[in-house]
């Protein structure tokens, strides 16, 4: 018996991923809405672009070139982010059609912004609703069987840990967008 549970721990410790990884893989399938994606893989991509985004964001502000570098960085991860997210309600039971809102909102606010309209606050006040919404719907466990979009990933015990972690840093940077939002819409 006690053999049995070594190996399953061993099993376990050769599937396991990193963040890197699961990062990685999201980019590999940067157009692939198939299949399913677990909170884990979800959130560990989430908080790796983000820290991607802010170390560009740095660098653009140290060289005067922020908005050039936020309309490459949207534009490659964004497509990545939104199959991702597509896999992750696959993965929950749920169509990807839940992501099309941000999508629509997101291309809204880049093409305002770029054009240099005052339009920008309205679906920047709506893409930051929806994406709070829809966070905190991918933030629940998927379904524990098979469903019509592919079979059940059977995930280790810390990866739950670990995506408590990375929910938790996410739902503050959520938070801190939403104050600089409300304090820039109020002066």
């Amino acid at each position: 018996m006690n053999e049995e549970i070594q190996n399953s721990e061993i099993i376990e410790q050769e599937n396991m991923k990193t963040i890197f990884d699961c990062w990685t893989d999201a980019i590999k399938r940067f157009f692939d809405i198939n299949g399913r994606t677990t909170r884990y893989e979800f959130w560990a991509f989430q908080t790796v672009s983000l820290f991607i985004f802010i170390l560009a964001a740095l660098i653009g502000f140290c060289f005067g070139l922020y908005k050039i570098v936020f309309e490459i960085y949207a534009l490659y991860f964004l497509a990545p982010a939104m199959t991702i997210s597509i896999r992750r309600l696959h993965d929950m039971g749920l169509s990807g059609k839940w992501a099309v809102p941000a999508l629509v909102l997101a291309i809204i606010m880049l093409i305002s912004w770029e054009i240099g309209t005052d339009f920008t606050f309205l679906p920047l006040f709506l893409l930051l609703c929806y994406i709070s919404y829809l966070y905190s719907m991918l933030s629940d466990n998927g379904d524990k069987e098979d469903n019509i979009y592919g079979k059940k990933v059977v995930e280790p015990e810390i990866y739950n840990q670990d995506s408590r972690v990375f929910i938790i840093f996410m739902a503050l940077f959520l938070s801190a967008l939403w104050i600089i939002f409300l304090i820039k819409a109020l002066y």
